[in-house]
């Protein structure tokens, strides 16, 4: 009785925050550029028709994917509609505990408690329509309760892919990780041609964690997507975080790291790459909201044909948080005439002991570089293919060798350039 009155009681609150959040979309518009975080993004140039509520959405039966991970302490792989399929393959990673809310199971008290923090905190911190209909339905949403203590020697990969949905995919992520937990987190989301996808991610770092977390979005061609992650840092916690963007018409980020616990760290690092039409925006927050904390973002975008990046970045320091270190950085090659990167990194001062700094580059591939490279029987375009995979190394290089394995191809594969492109 008492698991039937907690699972009850999860569901009500969730369905009130689902309600709440129909009411703020449809109350509200898309953003417009004359917003500051949606200046360079002009929703009315793509097809947002896509993005509508979802009146029933039933349930699929269980579908097994193909290929099952097993390089991974723990697997989920959540397609549109279906229940997650789930492969635990390390011994430690038996107490996480999953929960979804389309496919409730039990779950006691305590890890109850942390779902409703979960999904209460993310929805104190939403504020465009974008992600309110992220928040209108649960049905594709997981939850992960990593408890104290917990060290995972392989990753957890989450792999959510839109299939061949009509209706807006919506791969909601909430994940607490106790103290002392120790883990590498993959997140893949996919979208087939015209898919149109608003996801939440909202982790939760606890004292003396050590996080290193990536998310991989990588659509077809016709998809919008929007990303909003949120990263909450207790005292002594340190975070790595990766994202790469690349395909689709338009994909929207937003990466905003909240240090709330004093001698927190994070390191953000970020790869775009924007080709034929696409239309690629990311953009940072370091939140710096108590003392002597450290935080940096390394971002860096290749553009071509007619492809365009915008980069965002801001630090912003509260005022009681002196002592905070906060650094930020973008660099952006564009490959041809007709591609553009904008990049946009700003600072927000409040407290007048800090250190606090940015800096910003935009240009073509050197040739100094390819002259050199030629000189010594390369071709040009085997020379231009080495220059841009050193650009985009510097980023993958920070990270651990099992998620830069994982993430690699997906950017990286795509970046050749034939003889005729050089």
């Amino acid at each position: 009785m008492a698991d039937i009155i907690t699972k009850q009681k999860i569901a009500k609150y969730l369905t009130e925050i689902n309600q709440s959040s129909i009411i703020k979309f449809q109350s509200s518009n898309w953003p417009v550029p004359k917003d500051e975080e949606w200046r360079r993004t002009n929703l009315s140039k793509f097809d947002m028709s896509g993005f509508k509520l979802l009146q029933d959405p039933g349930k699929e039966s269980d579908e097994i994917p193909e290929n099952s991970i097993s390089n991974s302490s723990l697997s989920v792989t959540k397609r549109a509609g279906a229940r997650s399929y789930i492969q635990i393959n390390e011994k430690a990673a038996d107490g996480i505990v999953l929960y979804e809310p389309a496919y409730p199971a039990e779950i006691n008290e305590k890890s109850s408690i942390l779902v409703q923090e979960l999904a209460g905190a993310i929805s104190e911190q939403i504020n465009n329509r974008t992600e309110y209909i992220a928040a209108s339905n649960f049905k594709d949403t997981l939850f992960m309760i990593i408890p104290d203590n917990v060290e995972l020697e392989k990753p957890i990969i989450l792999e959510f892919d839109a299939a061949m949905s009509n209706e807006p995919f919506l791969p909601n992520l909430f994940i607490h990780a106790g103290k002392n937990v120790q883990l590498k987190l993959i997140q893949k989301i996919t979208g087939r041609r015209n898919s149109s996808i608003s996801g939440l991610l909202n982790i939760n770092c606890g004292e003396n964690s050590n996080i290193q977390s990536s998310t991989v979005a990588d659509v077809e061609s016709g998809s919008v997507s929007f990303i909003n992650r949120y990263f909450n840092l207790a005292d002594n916690s340190f975070l790595s975080d990766f994202q790469s963007s690349s395909g689709g018409s338009l994909i929207k980020s937003r990466s905003v790291i909240n240090h709330i616990g004093q001698k927190s760290d994070a390191r953000l690092y970020g790869v775009i790459f924007a080709e034929d039409k696409s239309h690629i925006d990311m953009r940072t927050v370091q939140a710096h909201k108590v003392r002597d904390c450290f935080s940096q973002a390394i971002i860096k975008s290749v553009v071509r044909d007619k492809g365009r990046s915008i980069y965002q970045g801001l630090i912003e320091v509260y005022d009681e948080a002196p002592l905070t270190d906060a650094y930020l950085s973008n660099n952006n090659l564009v490959l041809n005439d007709g591609a553009r990167a904008d990049s946009i990194p700003s600072l927000k001062i409040r407290n007048n002991n800090v250190k606090c700094s940015h800096g910003s580059t935009t240009g073509k591939i050197n040739e100094d570089q390819i002259l050199y490279l030629t000189s010594r029987g390369i071709t040009e375009a085997e020379a231009k293919q080495m220059i841009l995979e050193g650009f985009f190394s510097h980023v993958y290089d920070h990270l651990s060798e099992d998620i830069k394995s994982y993430c690699y191809p997906f950017i990286m594969d795509k970046i050749i350039i034939q003889e005729n492109d050089a």
